[in-house]
């Protein structure tokens, strides 16, 4: 009389595992496929600072455009103004291009408008809207950034603050 096999894998026979275990590698297989493609990373977000460039290029065409048809003593202040948010638009470039890895910067511009409306140069009460809606916006994005990012853009907020409450005269309090 035999006795039991008392090893954990007495059923186990090299014919069943080649016969099992070659269903088994095809399910893994068809398994590791699917979790492959459902598992792809979905596209990354724009960088936010894409669009704090674009405000930046927005201010310093709107700031250019106002000093031509401002009075003489404010046309030195928005010529600051448009230099001062061009140079915040390359910085912010400069920080999506190394985020990115890329060696350099691309520069997008805005469609030039060839409407009426666009005839008509701003006035510096526009410039001063235009560095409000900027520095809100760059105060509501820096705390969710962190690091040079945020404080990035607490610099870009607090500048333009600068600009349309002390530098441009229609951005004084009580006007």
């Amino acid at each position: 009389m035999l006795s039991p096999d008392p090893s954990p894998f007495s059923g186990v026979t090299r014919r069943r595992v080649l016969i099992d275990g070659g269903r088994g590698l095809a399910l893994f297989a068809l398994l590791g496929a699917a979790g492959t493609a459902c598992g792809t990373n979905p596209p990354p977000e724009p960088d936010p600072l894409v669009q704090q460039a674009d405000l930046a290029r927005h201010d310093s065409e709107l700031a250019t455009a106002a000093a031509k048809a401002a009075p003489p003593a404010v046309v030195p202040a928005l010529t600051e103004v448009a230099a001062e948010r061009a140079r915040h638009a390359g910085a912010l470039d400069a920080e999506i291009a190394r985020l990115a890895g890329k060696p350099t910067a691309t520069t997008t511009t805005s469609p030039t408008t060839t409407s009426a409306a666009a005839a008509t140069p701003p006035a510096v009460a526009d410039v001063v809207a235009a560095l409000r809606s900027s520095a809100d916006s760059a105060t509501k994005l820096a705390p969710t950034l962190s690091g040079y990012r945020a404080g990035l853009l607490g610099s870009i907020a607090a500048s333009c603050v600068t600009a349309y409450s002390v530098a441009l005269p229609s951005g004084k309090a009580g006007q």
